[in-house]
C-alpha cells in the first residue's frame, strides 16, 4: 500500500475519530414545550418530585405576544433526572444549567441534591449567597425572590473541582472532598425538593429552562449562555448588583448593619468542656423557618440576625440529646450571649418504626426512610442497631413469635444490603407481647404490625 495511500486513511480515520469525540459529547436541554422531554431525539423524560406541578405559558417580559413554556412546582417538590436511563451522562465530568426563580429566598432553599434525599449535604441558596453545604460558601449574588436567575453548577472528574455561577459570574470555586458532588448508587439527581433530613429548606418556585452537559462548560460558554438566555427570554441583562451598587456608592458600608450580633457557646453539662463541631440552626419562633446554621469552632457559635425577632437556636452533636433555647434581639447593633448546655445521649425510645402488611414481612409502605436511617449509621459508627419485631394478636401466638422474627430479619436483610455490616445489628421477635395500641380495631391493629429501630452505644 502506498505512503499516500495510507496518509488519506490516516486522515480519514482521524475525521471519523473527531467526528465521534464531537458526537459523544452531549447535552440534554428541557424548556417544557415538549413536557417533560429534551428538545433533542433519544433524551430520557424528566420526572416530576413531591405534588406535581404544571406545565404553563408565561409571557416573556418586554413583548406583546411572546410567551415561553414553564414548570411551576409547589413547595419540596421539583423535577428528577435519572441518570441510570441516561446510561450514566452524568457519571464523569457535568454541568447543570438552570433558568428559574424561587417563590422564598428567606432561608435555605435547596437547588440540587445528589444522594436522592438521603443527605443533607447539597447545593442551596442561602442569605443570597451560593452554598454547598457544609464544604462551601460563595459571596453576595443577585439572587432574589419570584425573580428568574441564571444558574450554573459543574464538577471536574479529574480534579473535583466545582464551579457554581450565578448570572453568568462565578461565585464559588472549591475541590469536593470525597464525592459530594456526584450522584449516589441511587443515580437519580433531584432539582428543588430537599433531602428526608432537614426536610423543609425547600419552596415553591418555576422553571423555564434546564440544560445538562457531559463535561464542564467554560467560564467563556456560561456567559455567553446567559447572555443569551437573558434576551431570549426577556431579562434585563446586568452586571452583578453588588459590583453596580459599590461602584456607584464608594465607600458604602457592609450589607449587613444594623443587625444584631448573636454569640454563644455549646458545652458538655457534664464536665462544662467546649463540644467542637455542633450543629447550630436559628429558627424563627413563628413560622419555624431555618435563617442560619453554623457549626461551632472550640464550642463557639455566632450569628447575625434581624433585630425585633423572636428566635429558637438549636443544637446537636454526636453523643448528645438536642437542646434548643429562645433568643430574642431587643434592638439593632444589639449583643446577644447565649449558652447551650448539653446532655450525654440517651437511648429510651426507638429511634423509628417500620410498619409491615399483615401476616407478612413485606414492607407497608415506602423505603424512604429507611435510606434516612443507614445515612444516620453510616455516620455514626459508634452505636449498633437493635432490631425489635413486633405483631397484632390476630391468629396463632407462637407463630406471631415466628412472624416477628421474619419481620426482624426481613429489615436486617435489608440494611445490610445498603452497607450496614452484620456486626452492627441484633434483632428479636416479640410477636404480640408489647403492643403499643389495643388490639380492638384493624386501624388499632395495624400499629401494632412493626418493627422498632433503636441505638445502642458499641461496647469497647
Amino acid at each position: 500500500m502506498s505512503n499516500k495511500i495510507i496518509g488519506k486513511l490516516t486522515t480519514l480515520f482521524l475525521i471519523i475519530l473527531c467526528g465521534s469525540r464531537v458526537f459523544a459529547q452531549q447535552q440534554w436541554t428541557y424548556d417544557f414545550n415538549n413536557g417533560f422531554n429534551p428538545i433533542e431525539s433519544g433524551g430520557i423524560a424528566l420526572k416530576p418530585l413531591g405534588t406535581p406541578g404544571q406545565v404553563v405559558k408565561e409571557k416573556i417580559p418586554g413583548t406583546e405576544d411572546l410567551s415561553r413554556s414553564t414548570y411551576v412546582f409547589e413547595k419540596n417538590s421539583g423535577l428528577q433526572f435519572n441518570n441510570a436511563e441516561a446510561k450514566g451522562f452524568l457519571n464523569k465530568s457535568f454541568t447543570v444549567e438552570i433558568y428559574f426563580k424561587l417563590a422564598e429566598l428567606d432561608s435555605w432553599k435547596r437547588v440540587l441534591d445528589f444522594k436522592n434525599r438521603k443527605s443533607d449535604y447539597g447545593s442551596y441558596i442561602y442569605d443570597g449567597k451560593l452554598n454547598f453545604y457544609d464544604f462551601a460558601i460563595g459571596g453576595k449574588a443577585p439572587v432574589h425572590a419570584d425573580r428568574y436567575v441564571h444558574y450554573v453548577y459543574s464538577r471536574d472528574f479529574e480534579t473535583k473541582i466545582i464551579k457554581m455561577y450565578i448570572n453568568g459570574q462565578s461565585k464559588l470555586e472549591f475541590k469536593d472532598p470525597g464525592t459530594e458532588g456526584m450522584l449516589d448508587a441511587d443515580q437519580v439527581l433531584n432539582f428543588f425538593q430537599d433531602d428526608l433530613i432537614a426536610n423543609h429548606e425547600s419552596s415553591s418556585g418555576t422553571i423555564a429552562l434546564i440544560r445538562l452537559y457531559d463535561r464542564v462548560m467554560t467560564p467563556v460558554f456560561i456567559r455567553r449562555s446567559y447572555h443569551t438566555i437573558a434576551k431570549s427570554y426577556g431579562q434585563k441583562d446586568t452586571e452583578d448588583e453588588e459590583v453596580a451598587s459599590s461602584k456607584s456608592a464608594p465607600g458604602a458600608g457592609p450589607a449587613k448593619k444594623n443587625l444584631s450580633h448573636v454569640t454563644g457557646r455549646v458545652y458538655d453539662g457534664s464536665n462544662l468542656r467546649p463540644v467542637n463541631g455542633a450543629d447550630v440552626l436559628v429558627r424563627k419562633s413563628a413560622n419555624d423557618s431555618l435563617v442560619a446554621r453554623t457549626k461551632t469552632v472550640d464550642g463557639i457559635y455566632e450569628f447575625e440576625l434581624v433585630p425585633f425577632e423572636s428566635y429558637r437556636i438549636s443544637a446537636q452533636a454526636d453523643g448528645f440529646e438536642p437542646k434548643s433555647i429562645p433568643v430574642k434581639t431587643t434592638n439593632r447593633n444589639q449583643e446577644v450571649k447565649s449558652l447551650i448546655s448539653l446532655s450525654q445521649e440517651s437511648f429510651t425510645a426507638p429511634m423509628v418504626t417500620f410498619y409491615f402488611k399483615q401476616g407478612t414481612d413485606e414492607l407497608d409502605g415506602t423505603e424512604a426512610e429507611l435510606d434516612s436511617v443507614v445515612s444516620y449509621f453510616q455516620k455514626r459508627t459508634d452505636l449498633r442497631l437493635i432490631l425489635k419485631g413486633h405483631t397484632d394478636n390476630t391468629g396463632d401466638f407462637e407463630k406471631n413469635i415466628e412472624l416477628s422474627n421474619m419481620r426482624v430479619n426481613a429489615l436486617k436483610n435489608k440494611l445490610l444490603q445498603k452497607g450496614i455490616s452484620a456486626e452492627r445489628i441484633e434483632g428479636k421477635g416479640l410477636g404480640p407481647a408489647q403492643p403499643t395500641r389495643v388490639n380492638r380495631s384493624e386501624a388499632l391493629k395495624k400499629s401494632n404490625r412493626r418493627v422498632e429501630v433503636w441505638a445502642e452505644p458499641v461496647k469497647r
